[in-house]
């Protein structure tokens, strides 16, 4: 059962939900669910990139595009540069990946979709940490 958080705490709803969706993804190339995976993973860093807004206090917006939402970001976290490539990639999976297509997600491309969000994890947990300083 997933644990409840009071709306007084929004930053940490965005990061379990985050949290979820990753290890969603990770179970997803596990047994091979590789379009759920590559979803999951595209998931996980909006939601990462949401929480961060949530927590410099700024609109959340309605979107999908990660590199918008980086963007967005970029006044309040140094080196978002670091993960501009996780965020233009992860982007394409937000509608592709739920729907038939010509083009098919192979295995490496799935873990590939999992370890940039896990670099988006990353990166933003820092930024969280440091501001907690």
């Amino acid at each position: 059962m997933r644990e409840r958080f009071s709306m007084n705490d929004p930053v940490k709803m965005w990061r379990a939900y985050a949290q979820e969706d990753l290890d969603v993804a990770r179970h997803a190339v596990s047994v091979g669910w590789l379009n759920s995976a590559c979803f999951h993973a595209q998931q996980c860093g909006e939601k990462w990139l949401k929480a961060l807004l949530t927590y410099y206090g700024q609109p959340v917006p309605r979107s999908h595009d990660l590199d918008y939402l980086a963007d967005l970001v970029e006044p309040f976290a140094k080196n978002v540069g670091d993960i501009r490539e996780a965020t233009l990639v992860l982007t394409e999976y937000a509608v592709s990946s739920r729907y038939p297509s010509p083009l098919e997600i192979d295995v490496d491309e799935a873990a590939q979709a999992v370890s940039y969000a896990q670099q988006i994890q990353e990166w933003a947990e820092v930024h969280l940490a440091r501001s907690a300083d």
